[in-house]
C-alpha cells in the first residue's frame, strides 16, 4: 500500500517551521522529541482501524486481517511503504534485552504474529472460541505488539550511544523518540495507544504508596532522551532509563492480569478474560526471566482456552506474583490493590515492601 503524499507535504511544512524558529516537532503528551516521529506515532491509526473492522456482532476478520498485514495507510516509512502491525509482530528481536527475556522463557521470536493469525483465523487456543473472546483479545494484542516493538526502539537507542551516534533528529534520539511514539500515539492523551493501559491501571490500583505509572514513565522516557543525545549522553544512565522503563510496564501489565484474573474468578465472562490473556502476554516473558513459577502460573490461570477460571485460583496466582516482585526491583506497595477488589482480604499476606528499585538515572526520585 502507497502512502498519499499529502502526508509528506504535511511533513516538510513542519520541518519549514523550524527553519523559522518553530517547533517542528510537537510534544506527545508530557514528552518533547527532537526528531520526526510524527509518522511512527500514527500507527495507532492503524490500531483503530483494525478495531473497528472488528465492531458490532459481526466482526470483519478478514478486513482486520488486511489491516493487520498491509497497514491501513496511516503510518508511513516513504511514499511508497507504509509501517503495519505485522512488521512489528514478525521483527526478529534476538539480541535484545527486553525480548531475550521471553525468548529464554520459550516464547518464540514471532510469538506475537502467532498468536494474532490465530485469533483472526480462529485456530489453535482461539478455535471454537465465542465472538467477544476473540475480538476482545485482538484489540489488546495489538496494542501489545506496540508496546513490544518500543522496546526494540529503546534497545536500538543504547546502541547507537555505544556507537557514538546520538547527533539529535537521527540516531540514537530518533530511535529514543519512536519507542514513546509507539508507546503514547497520536491521539489527544494517549488516547488508544499502550499508554491508556497505563492511566487506567493507576487508577485501578491507586493510593497507599502505589506507583503512578503514567507519571513516573514520561519522567524516565524525557531522561532517557537526555541521556543519549549528543552534549549529556551517558551510556549508564540511559540503561537505567531503560531499565525502569521496563519494570513501570510490568506494574502496569501485572495490574491488569491480577484485576482480570479476580474479575473472571468472581462473575465469569470472556470479555474480562481476554482482557487479562492479552495484557499478562505483554509481560510474560518478563516475569518468567525473574520468576518463572510466577509467570506460568499466571499464564495458566489466563489461558484463553479455559471457559472459566476456578475459585482460589486469583489468591494462589496473587501470592506466587507478589513473591515475584522483588525479583524485579518491585514490591507490592508499588504495585497496590485492585480498588474493587473482593477477595484480597481473603488471600494470604506475603506483602514484602523491602525491595527498592535500583536501576534509576542519577538526579532523578527513586521510584519508592
Amino acid at each position: 500500500m502507497a502512502c498519499p503524499s499529502s502526508r509528506f507535504l504535511a511533513v516538510a511544512l513542519l520541518l519549514a517551521m523550524s527553519s523559522f524558529g518553530a517547533s517542528a516537532y510537537p510534544a506527545l503528551g508530557g514528552y518533547m522529541p527532537v526528531s520526526n516521529v510524527l509518522e511512527h506515532a500514527e500507527i495507532i491509526k492503524d490500531v483503530m482501524a483494525f478495531a473497528d473492522a472488528l465492531a458490532g456482532e459481526s466482526p470483519d476478520y478478514a478486513k482486520a486481517k488486511k489491516i493487520y498485514m498491509f497497514g491501513a495507510g496511516n503510518s508511513c516509512k516513504s511514499p511508497s511503504s507504509v509501517r503495519t502491525l505485522q512488521g512489528f509482530a514478525q521483527k526478529d528481536l534476538t539480541g535484545e534485552s527486553f525480548a531475550d527475556k521471553f525468548i529464554a522463557g520459550g516464547f518464540p521470536a514471532k510469538f506475537w504474529d502467532a498468536v494474532i493469525l490465530a485469533a483472526l483465523d480462529g485456530t489453535a487456543d482461539f478455535a471454537g472460541a465465542e465472538r467477544t473472546k476473540r475480538v476482545t483479545s485482538l484489540k489488546k494484542l495489538v496494542l501489545g505488539v506496540c508496546n513490544f516493538y518500543a522496546s526494540h526502539e529503546l534497545e536500538a537507542a543504547i546502541k547507537k550511544v555505544e556507537s557514538g551516534d546520538s547527533a539529535d533528529g537521527s540516531g540514537s534520539t530518533l530511535a529514543w523518540d519512536e519507542g514513546w511514539a509507539f508507546y503514547y500515539g497520536s491521539e489527544p492523551d494517549g488516547a488508544e495507544a499502550a499508554w491508556g493501559a497505563a492511566v487506567e491501571y493507576d487508577a485501578d490500583f491507586a493510593g497507599n504508596g502505589s506507583i503512578t505509572v503514567s507519571t513516573e514513565i514520561v519522567a524516565q522516557f524525557n531522561a532517557g532522551l537526555h541521556f543519549v543525545r549528543n552534549s549529556t549522553a551517558s551510556l549508564t544512565n540511559a540503561i537505567r532509563a531503560r531499565d525502569t522503563i521496563y519494570k513501570l510496564w510490568a506494574l502496569t501489565y501485572i495490574r491488569a492480569a491480577l484485576k482480570y484474573v479476580e474479575l473472571s474468578e468472581t462473575s465469569y465472562n470472556g470479555k474480562v478474560h481476554a482482557e487479562g490473556f492479552a495484557w499478562y502476554m505483554a509481560i510474560d516473558g518478563f516475569v518468567a526471566s525473574y520468576n518463572a513459577s510466577a509467570a506460568k502460573a499466571m499464564r495458566d490461570a489466563l489461558d484463553i482456552s479455559k471457559p472459566s477460571v476456578p475459585s482460589g485460583t486469583f489468591c494462589a496466582v496473587r501470592e506466587q506474583m507478589l513473591q515475584a516482585l522483588p525479583a524485579m526491583g518491585l514490591d507490592c506497595k508499588a504495585l497496590g490493590t485492585f480498588k474493587d477488589s473482593t477477595l484480597t482480604a481473603s488471600c494470604p499476606s506475603v506483602c514484602n515492601v523491602s525491595a527498592r528499585c535500583s536501576s534509576q538515572p542519577v538526579g532523578l526520585q527513586q521510584l519508592r
